[in-house]
């Protein structure tokens, strides 16, 4: 049997199960582009030539196999993604694939493919409200998966995607549709009441367990309104906004970009990515939010963030009809 899913702008095809994901209608068009997911039984493919290695739980490597890239981890599971990013073959050893395989297919290998079609991957939370798209971007510890969390289950914001933002069209930018998960820390689910039966733990045992969110399904893509950069503090009782310029902005931003292959030798994936998101801040505002740590003030939070993002949509709205008159 075959599924259908949308994830990060792409419509996928695969031949197997995929928690989490929204479904995608088949017929339905405006995706960015298509990725065909194949999965078959074998012994774990071996690199030809390892280009980068990630130090973190799951210890990914990426490499290349038969002019194919290839992505394994120290769990089960051999990923290999044509060029083109069009098709992907995982090779397991059994069928179904173990959960620490569906993990990072759905957290580390998905959030990579698009880029291979031309999106730009950002380490940040993108959500969506009222039809428009904010991107919540900070340094690890920052608390995009908090306030992401409780912007969806609170405030009723639907979530795109708490760790991996997907841009696509840097001139128009669009954000892609991603999980409808949440992975969090103990003591943020503790602050934000969620029950300790609601988290599934990652099998990369860091601590984080990964919560669903109870959301409809947003389209493929979706208009991105403003970038947010995240500022948490516990010397501040009140949270407020900030104007960042283009410059400020951009060096908030350069690193957090995600590249496909870290080991340096796409400079092409690199310009792309730096001059795309000059292209996404010249066309869309961006702040940096001052927020207190206390979970308290995360209500008043989401209100300043709705209240903003009205204000962009009808500042959008007043520019495109001056611009047609």
């Amino acid at each position: 049997m075959t599924h259908f899913y949308s994830f990060g702008g792409l419509r996928i095809r695969s031949a197997i199960e995929l928690p989490s994901l929204v479904l995608a209608d088949p017929a339905d068009t405006g995706w960015a582009g298509e990725l065909d997911l194949r999965v078959e039984v074998g012994a774990p493919v071996e690199h030809a030539e390892v280009s980068y290695e990630w130090r973190n739980g799951y210890r990914m490597r990426i490499g290349e196999r038969d002019g194919r890239w290839l992505i394994r981890s120290r769990f089960e599971g051999s990923f290999l993604i044509d060029r083109d990013g069009r098709a992907m073959t995982l090779i397991v050893d059994a069928l179904p694939p173990t959960v620490a395989a569906i993990e990072i297919l759905l957290r580390r290998v998905l959030t990579r493919v698009p880029m291979l079609q031309g999106a730009i991957a950002i380490h940040a939370a993108s959500l969506v409200q009222d039809g428009g798209g904010m991107l919540l971007i900070g340094r690890s510890g920052a608390g995009k998966s908090t306030l992401c969390a409780a912007l969806t289950v609170r405030d009723r914001w639907q979530i795109l995607g708490d760790d991996t933002a997907l841009l696509w069209h840097p001139d128009a930018p669009m954000l892609g549709a991603g999980a409808k998960s949440v992975c969090l820390w103990p003591d943020s689910r503790d602050g934000l009441a969620f029950a300790p039966n609601m988290a599934v733990p990652l099998a990369s045992a860091t601590g984080k367990g990964r919560s669903p969110v109870a959301a409809g399904d947003p389209p493929p893509l979706t208009p991105l309104r403003a970038l947010v950069f995240l500022d948490r503090r516990d010397t501040v009782s009140e949270p407020h906004l900030e104007p960042l310029d283009i410059a400020e902005s951009m060096a908030l931003i350069v690193p957090q970009i995600i590249h496909f292959n870290p080991s340096g030798t796409s400079v092409a994936e690199r310009i792309h990515a730096v001059s795309g998101l000059r292209s996404v801040l010249q066309a869309r505002p961006a702040v940096r939010l001052v927020y207190p740590s206390d979970y308290a003030a995360l209500p008043k939070v989401a209100a300043m963030l709705r209240r903003f993002l009205s204000e962009v949509a009808i500042a959008s709205a007043q520019q495109s009809a001056n611009d047609v008159a």
